[in-house]
């Protein structure tokens, strides 16, 4: 029988995994995705111009919580769900945000699976929010996923998704992401050398941690392979722009815009 970790050990825990959550947007910003605040700040405007009070938000793909942790503190009285399919990243994000934590709910999901939105909880959402997840997914998938997301909002509702997004070139496919886990155009070589250097030194921290050891585990089953992990699966192409948008008419949303861009990221709101 497992006993439970002592409030050392906790206290520990709870300080590595605040310090891994703060490096995981700067190992991404200095290195490969230059655009990532930015980014993330018209996510956060465009949020800011839906609901007030006690908002409950679904947070897609959410990693260990960057996004999900700008929403608690930009909405005081909000509510976040953080969906996303590696236990790694939630119980880094459960750990890191444990004083917030009556306000984030952490769900371990497979976007890729047709069946999530059925096994939530809250069956109704304010606002979807997505950053840099859905560019990892078939067209197809992609598609399911809106029509989830659809399902879940309340009318008049809106999903916000930032990502890489490429305009469609007719004859051609969108291009292929130079970087395998961001999807940037690198600007240099030793962008990426400086990424992988951070991205062993993460994860190294991650293994080393006694209390992390079960959701590696998880891991181990869910998504069998190296640690650091090395991504391998996904799209050879990714889907364009206007994939997206056609998508979320074709589910039911009503207006479908791009606020932000840099590039080919792009901020793409739907409203329901």
């Amino acid at each position: 029988m497992t006993s439970s970790p002592s409030a050392t050990d906790q206290v520990r825990v709870a300080r590595l995994c605040e310090n891994l959550l703060d490096r995981w947007d700067s190992m991404f910003h200095e290195t490969v995705d230059p655009t990532r605040f930015r980014r993330m700040n018209a996510i956060l405007r465009c949020v800011g111009k839906g609901p007030r009070g006690s908002a409950r938000f679904l947070d897609l793909g959410s990693g260990p919580g960057p996004m999900s942790r700008r929403l608690l503190r930009r909405f005081s009285n909000c509510h976040v769900v953080a969906i996303d399919t590696d236990p790694v990243m939630l119980e880094v994000g459960r750990w890191a945000m444990d004083r917030t934590n009556r306000r984030v709910q952490w769900i371990l999901r497979d976007l890729r699976g047709r069946d999530w939105p059925s096994l939530l909880r809250t069956k109704r959402f304010d606002v979807v929010v997505s950053s840099l997840a859905l560019h990892w997914l078939e067209e197809e998938q992609i598609e399911d996923v809106y029509r989830g997301v659809a399902r879940l909002l309340r009318p008049d509702g809106f999903l916000v998704n930032g990502d890489y997004l490429p305009r469609a070139i007719p004859g051609k496919p969108p291009r292929r992401p130079t970087c395998a886990h961001t999807g940037a155009k690198l600007p240099l070589d030793r962008d990426l050398a400086s990424f992988k250097a951070l991205w062993r030194g993460w994860w190294s921290a991650v293994s080393s941690e006694p209390l992390l050891q079960g959701a590696l585990a998880k891991r181990r089953v869910r998504m069998p392979g190296a640690i650091p992990p090395r991504r391998t699966t996904g799209p050879r192409n990714p889907a364009s722009l206007e994939f997206h948008e056609r998508a979320l008419r074709r589910v039911g949303f009503r207006e479908v815009r791009v606020p932000w861009q840099e590039g080919d990221f792009r901020v793409l709101v739907a409203l329901r």
